[in-house]
């Protein structure tokens, strides 16, 4: 057997175990590669789903706020239309009322007032009265607009016996803006398909197939399973994957479609490329093996030769020579084909770098927007909720002192109570008009002593004002505990706590709450016996948004932002806020802790009782409420007073009258108060009379003419302040930046 004949044995031995390995891979690769098209697929399909119920969410918020809306309550049915109005998304979603009946009482995408037509959705409207739970319909045609459309359909509350349906109507059109719009490729087919079958979206042909059937296996399929996997024929007769799921809201059949060709082509690409690395290979070691065996047979004839010719002193060299040329022309070869690879590597390496760029940009972009409305959103949820729990207070107090003939009570309890909450709203307003210091967590803190068991009785007290808090048993447990905070924002935190226990508690169970001294800790613990907390929602109980699910029997309430809330503002005061549960329907425990300080032994009273020196003040003052009540109040603290409505008028009494001390509001008609001020100090005979500013700007302004006022106060102005301020210039002290200007 010659040279040759062995290394081609060698050479098929080595290879075709090689080669077998190879075609069991290429096939291996086909599938993976097909498998992994359709997983994306899937996930085209879920993030689909997503979506749709992302939207409907949306509606069910907002119509959840307009169910509870005062104008219905109060029968005034335009304020209602206009508060439906600002949430629309014209021009594809509108929003609707109807009563019992089923008839239109107004309708947003007509002016209020239009005559209803006549009530097509009598059968929806007493099923969601009799479930009290919110429908979303299939495809229908709107009596009004005459256009396709899907509506959201939810129960309000029961107002002087009547009670009501807040519906939201989407357009196909916004169906196709909002879900259609996900980055797919060209040639895929997305689709919202209804319970019968009727195309509500999508994304080809829609002109022609919106409301139309879709394929029957297709609804057959999705009938049978709630998510899946078909190979048909689309309406276009392209077979295609067909992957469906449902959406969890509304049960809708979302679809997309791509084609079988599209699908299989990156498979197929990667079986043509690796099919061709091994048959390279297959060709390569051919072709090794024949040069080897040249070669070989070449240096035998080159040494016999040689051997022959020794004795002539010749010597055969050329052949070696020319065989190694043959493999450097090879290898030269190989090379050139090696540099013309990288090149195209290099090509395609920078393009997908390029894609890559331009991907990063566009999803920065998208995820600054969401930010951005994501801020918002979390700016009106915490200004409802800032103002709410003061609002809830003062308005159960003036309700009990309505109907009290008892002033003793009056004076002792429920006035003292509205003062208080009066001061809550105070602090509130001043946070809210820097809207970039709330937003970014920085919320100022007014520190002082406080006895934590005294906070925590008048938040009770407070709540049982409420309806939530009425007739509810408290047991409580608390001594003397002192610790440096905001009364506002302790308040805040027990108020938040002891309504999330009521919200979560049936109302024939008491809430337990104990505040003690632990250690160096101030420690409040609040237990209820409610709804308790499964081990999945515990770790996330303070996330913003959040909440666990209602009482049974109970709709949904909240924005879900008063435990993140607690948290922000307990950390603020460098403490610390625990949940504690057992386990659904076992209740649970909230533990707050807080730095101890010592008592300080020091009363505070809501108007000061101190001995005031009697003194002529000049008020000037163009809104006739607020110069009515500060004048009275002045009065009341035993000073005589003289009031202006105007600048002009102001500076004619302070000649006449020669007042003591002038308080004057900032933004007067006309002329403000700098100008008012800088012309009564450029007077001989005024311009010893100190000036004190008020000013609902809640900052002063920056320049000249803020150096000619002595203190300024931010409406609403606390009382104590103002009569401090008025003391503080009458005994020529300058008054407390911190205490006084309120300015930040």
């Amino acid at each position: 057997m010659r040279i040759r004949s062995h290394l081609f044995l060698v050479a098929a031995v080595a290879l075709i175990p090689g080669f077998l390995a190879a075609a069991i891979a290429i096939e291996k690769v086909r599938e993976g590669e097909r498998l992994a098209a359709l997983k994306g697929l899937h996930e085209t399909v879920r993030a689909t789903s997503l979506m749709v119920d992302g939207e409907l969410q949306r509606a069910l918020g907002s119509l959840t706020a307009l169910g509870a809306s005062e104008h219905l309550q109060t029968g005034n049915l335009r304020g209602f239309y206009d508060q439906a109005l600002a949430i629309n998304r014209a021009p594809d979603v509108w929003t609707l009322l109807l009563d019992e009946t089923g008839t239109q009482v107004l309708n947003t995408v007509v002016p209020f007032g239009t005559p209803p037509p006549p009530a097509a959705a009598r059968q929806r409207v007493a099923q969601v009265l009799a479930t009290q739970r919110p429908l979303v319909t299939d495809l229908i045609v709107g009596p009004v607009t005459g256009k396709l459309l899907t509506t959201v359909y939810l129960p309000t509350k029961a107002f002087g016996g009547r009670q009501y349906v807040v519906a939201q109507a989407f357009s196909v059109e916004h169906w196709k803006k909002a879900v259609l719009q996900t980055e797919v490729r060209r040639d895929w087919v997305v689709a919202v398909i209804d319970h019968s079958g009727r195309f509500i979206s999508r994304s080809k042909n829609a002109a022609n197939l919106l409301g139309k059937q879709a394929r029957p296996e297709l609804v057959a399929a999705a009938a049978a399973s709630h998510d899946g996997l078909i190979r048909h024929n689309t309406l276009e007769g392209i077979e295609s994957y067909d992957a469906f799921t449902h959406s969890d809201l509304t049960g809708w059949t979302i679809a997309v479609a791509a084609p079988v060709q599209s699908i299989e082509a990156s498979a197929s690409q990667a079986v043509a490329l690796l099919t061709a690395g091994v048959l390279l290979a297959l060709a390569g070691a051919t072709a090794t093996s024949l040069v080897l065996a040249h070669k070989f047979i070449l240096a035998m004839n080159t040494a016999s030769t040689a051997a022959r010719r020794l004795a002539t002193d010749q010597r055969q060299l050329k052949v070696a020579r020319t065989s190694v040329h043959e493999v450097n022309v090879l290898n030269d070869a190989l090379a050139e084909a090696g540099r013309l690879l990288e090149a195209d590597r290099h090509a395609k390496a920078e393009l997908a770098q390029q894609r890559l760029h331009l991907l990063d940009i566009e999803t920065r972009a998208r995820e600054e927007a969401q930010a951005q409305n994501a801020a918002k959103d979390q700016f009106l949820a915490l200004l409802g909720h800032e103002l709410r729990n003061p609002l809830s207070a003062i308005a159960g107090a003036t309700a009990i002192l309505g109907k009290s003939q008892d002033l003793q009570l009056i004076d002792s309890k429920y006035l003292g109570m509205i003062q208080r909450q009066s001061k809550h709203l105070r602090h509130i307003v001043n946070d809210l008009l820097d809207v970039s210091r709330m937003l970014s967590g920085k919320i100022v803190l007014e520190r002082q002593p406080l006895n934590l068991a005294e906070c925590l009785h008048h938040c009770i007290e407070a709540l049982q004002a409420t309806d939530r808090g009425a007739g509810r048993r408290f047991v409580v447990e608390a001594e003397e505990v002192w610790l440096d905070g905001d009364i506002v924002r302790i308040e805040q935190v027990l108020s938040n706590l002891l309504t999330n226990a009521l919200k979560y508690s049936p109302v024939d169970k008491a809430l337990h709450i104990r505040v003690q001294a632990s250690g160096t800790l101030a420690v409040v613990e609040i237990r209820d016996f409610g709804m308790g907390m499964s081990p999945a929602l515990l770790p996330r109980i303070f996330e913003p948004f959040l909440q666990g699910p209602a009482l049974s029997g109970n709709l949904q309430s909240g924005l879900g932002i008063g435990l993140a809330l607690v948290k922000q503002l307990v950390e603020l005061h460098d403490g610390e806020v625990k949940v504690h549960s057992d386990g659904e329907g076992l209740g649970s425990t909230f533990t707050v802790t807080w730095p101890l300080i010592p008592s300080p032994h020091l009363a505070r009273s809501a108007l000061s009782d101190t001995t005031r020196s009697a003194c002529k003040i000049l008020l000037i003052e163009d809104n006739v409420d607020t110069m009515e009540a500060t004048a009275e109040l002045l009065r009341f603290a035993g000073h005589h007073v003289v009031e202006a409505q105007d600048g002009d008028q102001g500076l004619a009494m302070a000649a006449t009258s020669m007042p003591d001390v002038v308080v004057m509001d900032i933004g007067l008609p006309r002329r403000d108060g700098y100008e008012i001020a800088a012309e009564l100090k450029q007077s001989a005979q005024l311009r010893h009379i100190p000036l004190i500013a008020l000013t609902g700007y809640g900052q002063q302004r920056p320049g000249a003419g803020s150096s000619n006022f002595s203190a300024f106060l931010v409406k609403p102005v606390d009382p104590d302040l103002l009569l401090q301020a008025i003391d503080d210039q009458l005994q020529n002290k300058p008054a407390k930046a911190g205490s006084l200007s309120g300015a930040g």
